[in-house]
Order: C-alpha cells, then structure tokens, then sequence
C-alpha cells in the first residue's frame, strides 16, 4: 500500500519523544536531528543509489541513508578545508540531489512486510549480537554529559566531535593539546558534529542517540543486501547472523586463547571457561568502538554495492570503497587492496580487462579523498609506509604461532568446507573473486609496514598493532566468501551438507551471541565491570562550572580512570564532556614537537610544593583554570580561588595575566 510510508513520521516521532525523555534531549532538536539525517542522508544518498532501485527494500533504503550521510560528512569536511561555510558542501549535494531527483528523492521505501519465522529469527539474533554497542550508547548519552565511558578509544571520538563542532578550517585544532593539529579519519566525526551544529543538540546525544543506533541498523542492513545478491536460496537465519559476527578477528590468538583458557579452566576444576573468555570482551568484537561499528557497515555495504553492481552501477560501490580511508583508515586499505585483488582476479577468470574499469573509479575516489584530507592538509602527516616483507606472518609466528593463526582461519572457511566435496562445474569460478577480496588485506599487510614519524618526540609512537587493524575487516571478508561458495550450492546439496553448514555457521554464530549477551547483561546490570569503564559523574561535576569558551585548563592527574587507572598521559575525559580546552592532557593518541616541554611543565602540578614556576607558566600560556585530583600528587597549599570542590575534585582559577 504506497500510502502506508505516512505511518513512518508518526513511528519516529513517538520513538524520539521516547528517547528524548529518556536522554534529557529536547524533543525538538532531536526530532530536527532525525530529519537532518533524512535530507542529508535519504535524499543526498539517491546520488549514489538511484531512487528507483529501493522502492521496495527497506534494507537497501537503509544502506542508501547512511551512505548518503557518509557523503555528506565528507562535503562537510570539504567545506571547511576550503574556508567555506560548514553548511554549504552538504547543501549543495542536497540541492544537486533534489534537482536531479525531485520529488522522487524524498520517497521512502515502500514496504510490505511478509514476516517469516526465517526473518524473524534472523532479526532476533541481530539484535542479540548488535545489542552491547546500542546498550553501551544508551548508557553513555543520558544527561548534559556522558555519565559514564566504555572503551578507552570512546571518549577520545566525542573530544573530536566537539573539536569539529566548533571549528572553522581542517583539520581541526586539537582539544587534548592546544595548538595540536594532526590529519586523522574524522570522517564519522564529522557526521556527528554536523548534525549537532545544524540541529544544535549536544555532540553526545548526536554521537549515542543518532550515530550508534543508526550504524548498528545500517550493519543488519547490509547483510541483507549482500545476503540476497550471494546466497539468496541460504535462509536469513544462516547467512544474516554469518555475516554480522566478526570473530575470529585475526587480530588477537583467538584459537590459542580457547584452548588456554580451557585447559586452565579444568587444572583449577572450576569447568566455566566461558567466564574466563566473556572477561577478554574485545576478542569477540562486543566491546563498543564507534569507528569499528561503521567500518563494520563501510565493509558489508561494499560488498553487497559490489555484488548489486549489475543493478544499482559502480557509483556505489566506488564511493563506499574509495572514501572509506577517511572513516576508519584501515578498512580504508583493507577495502581498496581487496577490491582491486578481486577484480584483477575476475579480469583474469573472464579473460578481460573491461572488468578492471571500475578499480579505475575506486582509485580517483580513493586519490580525491586522500590528496584532500592527507597531501593537500595543511598539516603533514605523522605515518609513512615502508616496505616490510611478511610483516603479518612475523608477528603472528612470534605471539603463539603460525598453527593457531591457521586455526582461525580454518574456523572461518569452515562452513564452506563442508560443501567442498559437492563442488559443481563452474567454468566464471564466481566464487573466487570473494576469496581474492578477503586475500587483498593480507598481501598488503606482509608487503608495508608504517612508521610513526613522531618516535623522535621521545613521548609516543605508533603500536604495530594499529597496522595490523588491516586485517580486522577479513573475518568479514570471509564469510563472504563462505557464503558465495554455499549459496551456489545450497540447491544442489542434500539435506546432510545443508545440516553440516549449519552447525559450521552454529559454532561460528553461537559463541558470539553467547558473549554478546553476556556482555550485555553485565553493561544493564553491572556496567562498572564492562570493558574500560570510567565513571563521570564526579570529573563532570567539576568541569560543568568552567565555561568552554576562553578558557585553558591544566590538571595535576593525566591517568584515564578505567581500570584502576593504569593508563598514564591520557586523560580524554576532560576535553570529551564539554569539549573544554586542556594545555596538554593525551601524551599518548597525540605527540608534537613541543610535548616533552609541555610535560616538563605538567610535572611541576605534581609535586609537593606550589613554586613560582607554576605562575610564570601560567602566564606564559595564559592557564586559566586548575583541576585537582585529590587523591593523585599536588601542592599544597594552592595559592589561587578555589570554584568548585567535592569528594575527589578541586578547581581552581588563575589570576588573569
């Protein structure tokens, strides 16, 4: 029934009031937020999906939302790199949208729902296994500030989003460390501070309230989408969940870490290995990242753009691929050596270089995005790569070895194993090209390794680790692969391979959801046990009576607190709540030339006694507030007016200079 879009409005508009409510968000800007998503998203996002392509699929209606927001984050980025005003990119895309599209670029998806116990299950156990991330933001986003943090790497996304909310030039300036700039995928950043700049609700709310929610959907989304175009004839129930989980990561020992926890489970007698595992939270990828929830999505909706390629065109799938560096820039790599290594390897199979075209599209994306917001920055960058043969395979046969890496590869080809012996004359080998997407990551990440320039500054450098995130979208990667190989068997097979696919894909979905709710029950009922958790309340406190406009603090504690704090030089809360200006507070994410002096100075608030130094640095940088932390290291007496004090903090004002 075509009118039944018009029950849409009346669903999001009591969904809103409800998490407004819940939140302490104003309806209406909250509501103004929703519908900048819809015209920045829905309507800018027909550039890329042609309205008449999802009239009928919700799921690509989706993918077509937040590509379109994707779009518009980097028109944002764009707009202020070039000096204009931060609007005008984005409007500009809308009005080239509405002018080719019309009315038709505001239509919604018409939908009718033919329920099935298939879907409905499938739904279920997406839930199940997007649940910790949406839970964790709901957590997260109540009040003026966030009350609590969960993962380390959270509140250090919201300080940018503030930094992006008020700035004027890109990249922005650095909230942590006045007078920091560095070039950074702010990319999903961005989106946040726009839809907070244009709708005027807080960076936070924009970043839980929107965001999360919003990718978590968009991941269930593209699954279908890539679903039906691979193995349309494998049920939901199969290949939805596959798709979604993405464990082993590659990342961490995962098989050797099963078994060690295993047998030290039976050596106590204490047979729950699964309490022991559930602790290690980011090995099963339940662990809220932001960034990782939207390469997540960056990565299926590329696949199923590539696999509807014949449908949709090229304009998706070389948008998505190409820009994706500016979201998560590892994916970013991941995503262009992979798609180059498949076409390449389907340009072989056909006997024809036409099908190499496209990676010609990817790469003038891929060129645009990264000369603008890299080479072309006013800001050089901080990495550079250099040729490092077998790097991967080093570091994996030097953290427990070889065999185990090969067991978490076997574990996620499994469910195609199965059906090997059922293997069927295919003269295109369709199949293959999935296997090359998924071996692009690995051959880059054993050919490069990148170097941290700022390892001269003697406070921070870059961990292997972060070059290794490469490899993170291949799990993903995979299972594609698995599911293109069983999809095109799935007719053909009886019964008992069709049973030894799905316990194959059990034992890879199972464990997971396990964990996910698991780490979900212990985010609603015991949230100071989840993964890097960290209290505001009482730091919130203290910085709500400190205005954020020109105002400079300095702190006499620089450990995050998650954890008993065992994170030195980099304490995120400060400039993440409000978006206040600290002198120098993350030693560790940000290095520049002047850190060491800076934590010369940091020192001096540390010691025992207030001395005349702490004045004429004080002047010299124009500090205008003192945040103490009682029970860390500090002077005493402190000869300035005390604003604010409670149980663990103390702010104090600067004389002005």
């Amino acid at each position: 029934m075509r009118k039944a879009w018009l029950v849409w409005p009346v669903v999001l508009a009591t969904s809103v009031a409800v998490v407004s409510s819940y939140a302490g968000a104003e309806w209406f800007r909250l509501m103004l937020a929703m519908a900048m998503v819809y015209g920045v998203g829905y309507v800018t996002g027909s550039l890329l999906i042609d309205p008449k392509h999802d009239r009928t699929s919700l799921a690509l209606g989706v993918v077509r939302l937040i590509a379109g927001c994707l779009l518009t984050s980097i028109a944002f980025l764009l707009s202020l790199e070039l000096a204009l005003p931060w609007f005008s990119g984005p409007l500009a895309l809308f009005a080239l949208a509405v002018l080719l599209y019309r009315r038709e670029a505001f239509v919604p998806p018409d939908i009718r729902l033919t329920l099935s116990w298939d879907a409905v299950l499938a739904g279920l156990a997406a839930v199940v296994l997007l649940a910790p991330p949406v839970i964790a933001a709901l957590r997260m986003a109540p009040g003026a500030y966030p009350p609590v943090f969960f993962n380390v790497d959270v509140p250090y996304f919201l300080e940018q989003v503030h930094a992006l909310v008020r700035a004027d030039s890109f990249p922005p300036g650095s909230l942590s460390v006045i007078g920091g700039r560095r070039p950074y995928h702010f990319g999903l950043h961005a989106l946040a501070a726009f839809i907070a700049r244009g709708s005027g609700i807080a960076p936070h709310h924009g970043v839980f309230l929107v965001l999360v929610p919003m990718f978590a959907a968009g991941i269930v989304a593209a699954a279908v989408v890539l679903a039906r175009a691979i193995s349309p004839a494998v049920p939901f129930l199969v290949a939805v969940p596959l798709l979604i989980v993405p464990i082993p990561t590659l990342w961490y020992d995962f098989s050797l870490t099963l078994v060690e926890t295993v047998q030290a489970a039976l050596q106590v007698q204490s047979f729950d290995p699964f309490q022991r595992l559930a602790a290690n939270w980011e090995m099963w990828g339940v662990s809220p990242n932001i960034q990782n929830l939207a390469a997540h999505f960056i990565v299926l909706a590329s696949l199923g753009a590539l696999a509807n390629a014949p449908v949709l065109g090229w304009r998706l799938p070389s948008f998505l691929v190409g820009s994706a560096i500016v979201f998560k820039s590892p994916a970013g790599i991941a995503l262009a050596a992979g798609f180059s290594v498949a076409l390449a390897c389907r340009a072989a199979l056909t006997r024809s270089v036409r099908a190499l075209i496209p990676v010609g599209g990817v790469a003038v994306v891929f060129a645009l995005v990264y000369g603008a917001f890299w080479i072309l920055s006013p800001v050089k960058g901080e990495l550079r790569a250099i040729v490092s043969p077998l790097f991967q395979l080093a570091y994996a046969s030097s953290h427990g070895g070889l065999r185990w890496f090969a067991y978490d590869v076997i574990w996620l080809l499994a469910p195609a194993l199965v059906v090997l012996p059922a293997l069927r004359t295919d003269p295109e080998r369709r199949s293959l090209p999935w296997l090359a997407f998924a071996a692009g990551p690995f051959i880059v990440v054993n050919l490069l390794q990148l170097v941290d320039r700022r390892r001269s500054f003697g406070i921070s450098s870059m961990n292997e680790d972060d070059w290794r995130q490469v490899i993170l979208p291949v799990p993903i990667l995979l299972h594609a692969f698995v599911l293109s190989v069983v999809g095109r068997r799935w007719e053909q097979v009886g019964s008992g391979l069709r049973g030894g696919v799905v316990v194959m894909v059990a034992l890879a979905v199972i464990p997971s959801m396990a964990a996910a709710g698991r780490y979900a029950d212990v985010l609603i009922n015991q949230p100071a046990r989840a993964h890097e958790f960290a209290d505001n309340h009482a730091i919130g406190e203290a910085l709500a009576v400190i205005q954020t406009r020109d105002t400079l603090l300095v702190t006499n504690d620089l450990r995050y607190p998650s954890y008993d704090h065992p994170r030195e030089n980099r304490q995120m809360q400060i400039p993440a709540l409000f978006g206040h200006q600290a002198f120098a507070v993350n030693y560790m994410y940000e290095a520049y030339p002047f850190s060491e002096e800076r934590r010369g100075l940091q020192r001096l608030l540390e010691a025992e006694q207030w001395t005349s130094a702490i004045d004429d640095a004080a002047r010299t940088y124009h500090w205008t507030h003192l945040l103490i932390r009682k029970d860390s290291p500090h002077p005493e007496p402190i000869p300035l007016e005390r604003v604010f004090d409670n149980e663990l903090y103390s702010v104090f004002r600067f004389k002005p200079s």
